[in-house]
């Protein structure tokens, strides 16, 4: 696949949800390869799905939610906390779970756990850390109890 360009006048839409992260956008799956170390990699034809699917959403929070999630992507993989999604996107936690909830039932999350730990499908988005690895989640170590 290869990355759009950014200054294509089809995507302003689109470009206006995400902030200073360093963006790269692709019209399918995100390639990790042609991503710098730092950056993002987002797939734009989602969004454009998800805009005209979700019409009737006030102020299309679905499409901010979405960005939101894509650029929440913590080091260890898995998404921050909605309480500080709400704050950025000036709505409620329930409404940022609601969404979550919904993209996890459609594929364009993961859902790792029942306690709301997400994490984003590779399909949807991907970052690479500094040193240029992409950033997948980690599991982590659980103890073996024996008996």
């Amino acid at each position: 696949m290869r990355p759009c360009g950014r200054d294509e006048y089809y995507l302003t839409d689109e470009k206006t949800l995400f902030g200073a992260t360093p963006v790269t956008f692709f019209e399918g799956p995100p390639d990790a390869e042609a991503l710098e170390p730092g950056e993002l990699g987002v797939n734009i034809d989602l969004f454009r799905q998800v805009k005209s699917h979700y019409t009737k959403a006030k102020e299309n929070i679905a499409c901010r939610v979405l960005a939101d999630i894509c650029q929440d992507i913590r080091d260890s993989g898995y998404l921050g906390r909605m309480d500080d999604s709400a704050a950025r996107l000036s709505t409620t936690v329930v409404t940022v779970q609601r969404w979550r909830s919904r993209f996890a039932d459609n594929g364009l999350l993961k859902r790792e756990n029942r306690n709301g730990l997400y994490s984003v499908d590779p399909k949807v988005a991907i970052r690479k850390d500094a040193d240029g690895v992409v950033i997948k989640p980690k599991s982590e170590k659980k103890a073996i109890f024996r008996f």
